[in-house]
């Protein structure tokens, strides 16, 4: 399951793809310096999403 730092991480290279590995921790820190409280609680209802789906596959696996 992604923590909601990965879950940034993802959509921040998503983003943007340009980024090369190395200069990725400095890009995203910087990134993530920039997003304003609405972008973060945009972000939030996404990986909420997420978290919701990922407990539903594991339910689904435990009950099957």
């Amino acid at each position: 399951m992604k923590t909601f730092e990965k879950y940034l991480e993802d959509r921040c290279f998503e983003l943007h793809p340009e980024v090369l590995d190395d200069d990725m921790p400095i890009f995203f820190e910087d990134w993530l310096g920039e997003q304003n409280v609405e972008s973060l609680l945009v972000y939030s209802e996404g990986w909420g999403r997420h978290i919701k789906s990922y407990i539903l596959r594991e339910v689904t696996k435990i009950t099957n």
